[in-house]
């Protein structure tokens, strides 16, 4: 019985979450058959990578049984998985990575740690700031997106300085990219590790602070200051990965492997639905065990 309240718990929690992505991918023109078929790749995929028997891929039957997939069907995304594994698809936000060096970089950046004014081309220029980061796209693309998108502005003597440190795509299409990337995927990752029973005596950080009573009047006062707070916060911690990772460039070994680290924050409201008065009557609905007082997990 207790498994049977968890699986439908479960199920209640994730409808919240696909939810709000389906309305996401709708907006940019992603149906339900693509999703659908990304989802059977992503199940057979993990289902094949993390089940096998002394680090050998999962055999085609068990996948099928714990998928709910026929054999058949299980082969054939299976040679599409040879192709690409879902989880080593690469993005790379090209903008954000020119503003972070920009900043953090001493070749850009004095010793202020403000970003220096470089002209479009030459030595220690805007062009070779772009190729620093990447050599597939052009140092004028880049130049034109950043102006484009506010974060970069041209000074006395044609000469380039970022007025923003964060690179914010207005795009549907690259917002989704980006929160899918860098926010729901890397939390998703932590709360997989997190759940893992080998994982329970050192979980990764994850904390959640949220209050239930806020008036309307009061929100965008709320959402303004944490943002402050939560902008600031980011960009120290931004300063102390570049920090440490110059550090750990210098004493790195050869045959070490590289991880990927960093935090995700975010801000998130919604109408508390409990608080909304019932037909007929102007007293506010409470749902049994909900608290008013803060909470932190």
């Amino acid at each position: 019985m207790k498994s049977d309240l968890t699986q439908e718990r479960i199920r209640k929690v994730l409808m919240g979450v696909l939810l709000p992505l389906a309305r996401t991918l709708l907006r940019c023109g992603v149906g339900y058959t693509e999703f659908a078929e990304l989802s059977k790749r992503a199940f057979v995929e993990a289902a094949s990578a993390d089940y096998g028997v002394r680090n050998r891929p999962t055999n085609i039957a068990r996948v099928a049984v714990m998928t709910g997939l026929s054999r058949k069907e299980v082969s054939r995304v299976r040679r599409e998985l040879k192709k690409y594994r879902l989880a080593d698809l690469p993005y790379r936000n090209i903008p954000a990575e020119v503003l972070h060096r920009w900043y953090t970089d001493t070749a850009f950046s004095g010793s202020n740690g403000h970003p220096k004014p470089l002209t479009f081309s030459g030595a220690k220029s805007f062009t070779t700031l772009v190729r620093s980061v990447t050599s597939d796209i052009p140092a004028r693309t880049i130049e034109r997106e950043l102006s484009r998108s506010g974060a970069l502005r041209h000074t006395v003597g044609r000469r380039l300085l970022p007025i923003a440190r964060e690179y914010v795509p207005d795009t549907a299409s690259s917002k989704l990219i980006e929160g899918l990337q860098y926010g729901l995927r890397r939390l998703a990752e932590t709360i997989c590790f997190n759940s893992d029973p080998q994982n329970v005596n050192a979980p990764y950080l994850q904390r959640i602070v949220h209050v239930s009573d806020i008036s309307a009047s009061e929100v965008k006062l709320v959402r303004e200051s944490i943002t402050a707070v939560v902008v600031g916060f980011s960009r120290q911690i931004d300063d102390y990965l570049t920090r440490f990772q110059q550090q750990s460039n210098r004493n790195k070994r050869l045959e070490e492997p590289n991880f990927h680290v960093g935090i995700g924050l975010y801000y998130f409201e919604n109408e508390n639905a409990a608080e909304r008065p019932q037909r007929g009557g102007t007293k506010p609905v409470r749902e049994l065990g909900e608290t008013r007082s803060r909470k932190a997990r």
